[in-house]
């Protein structure tokens, strides 16, 4: 099992949607807000990298109003 954290910048006053429009999204195991540089934390686990790189790809980068994501693969 594949698992990353990505943390998300996003507009100010949009992380409520956001928030909720993330944990829809499949492969997303928990999505809350943070404070300091990034916004939102998203935790994604997956049975292969090639998953994982699609839900950030086509499915976290793609909301609107997110501004940009740093990913953290785990060890």
């Amino acid at each position: 099992m594949t698992k990353a954290f990505v943390a998300i910048h996003c507009e100010t006053g949009k992380e409520s949607q956001i928030i909720k429009k993330l944990s829809e999204v499949q492969g997303i195991t928990s999505v809350t807000g943070v404070l300091g540089l990034y916004d939102i934390i998203a935790e994604i686990e997956s049975g292969n990298s090639t998953v994982l790189e699609k839900i950030i790809t086509e499915h976290i980068r793609k909301v609107p109003h997110v501004l940009s994501t740093m990913t953290l693969i785990t060890v």
